[in-house]
């Protein structure tokens, strides 16, 4: 097995959120977010599914420039705001989810910047449209270093219970955090998952590189992080995160939703 030459974007919730709610900037507002589907198909990028993904994963080719689009956690917005765009756009997606959370909230953050999660019903409803569903542990738990017993639970289990809900095989998983050591890994391959992914710690088909596309991102970020040598060159600066941030400053960056909900929505530079 080895790691598809294609592009796989991370994103986590689309939605109207303020920074007071959101400072991590993990949510992409829904007109940024249409905006970013069309920008991928008019520079010719080729979506593809998981099963195209996974086919390639076992040794079948990938069209030239194609991209995965995948979201993590399961965030209500993504099923009211981006399956309809993904659906309208005939963009498939991967939409990995912590299996113990299905109906609650993201509890593995601090309380006032949590947020609620699809339920059962909603799993269901995105799967239906064309959204695939994967395993993202039990509980968003950071499976690094955890027992035998606890790696079964936050992997083979947390795949059976998502596949009991949505009736559907989970082929894949992501990593909570992006984070796995060698025994994490071998977890997910012994629950019978045929990929996992990380983010910028790629290591093989168990942990494969992602690029993360948050609230800040301009059209002109976003086409940066299309680019090929864009996971090299976010790695590259991991050790002075002060010269990212000036970059992405020099860059631009998109203007957040405030408190009360009518901030300005993200520019097209």
């Amino acid at each position: 097995m080895s790691v598809p030459r294609a592009r796989v974007l991370m994103y986590h919730g689309v939605d109207r959120v303020s920074a007071a709610r959101d400072p991590y900037g993990m949510f992409v507002s829904p007109a940024a977010f249409r905006r970013q589907m069309e920008c991928l198909l008019e520079a010719g990028y080729v979506p593809v599914s998981e099963d195209d993904y996974l086919a390639a994963v076992h040794g079948a080719r990938l069209q030239r420039k194609a991209v995965l689009v995948t979201f993590d956690d399961g965030y209500l917005g993504v099923g009211e705001h981006a399956a309809p765009v993904l659906r309208e756009l005939g963009v498939p997606s991967v939409l990995y989810v912590p299996a113990d959370r299905i109906g609650g909230t993201s509890d593995w953050l601090e309380e006032r910047h949590r947020h609620r999660l699809m339920d059962a019903a909603d799993l269901r409803e995105v799967a239906a449209a064309g959204m695939t569903i994967g395993a993202h542990a039990a509980d968003h738990r950071d499976l690094r270093g955890l027992a035998d017993a606890e790696l079964t639970v936050q992997t083979r289990q947390a795949r059976e219970h998502l596949e009991g809900v949505v009736g559907a095989p989970v082929r894949s998983f992501a990593f909570p955090y992006g984070h796995h050591d060698e025994r994490a890994r071998a977890a997910v391959r012994a629950a019978g998952l045929e990929a996992g992914f990380g983010i910028w710690d790629a290591a093989d088909e168990l942990a494969i590189g992602r690029v993360d596309v948050n609230a800040t991102d301009t059209l002109r970020t976003f086409r940066l992080k299309l680019r090929r040598f864009y996971p090299a060159l976010r790695r590259a600066t991991d050790p002075v995160p002060s010269l990212r941030r000036r970059a992405h400053d020099l860059l631009g960056r998109a203007p957040r939703e405030t408190p009360d909900g009518r901030g300005a929505e993200v520019g097209s530079r």
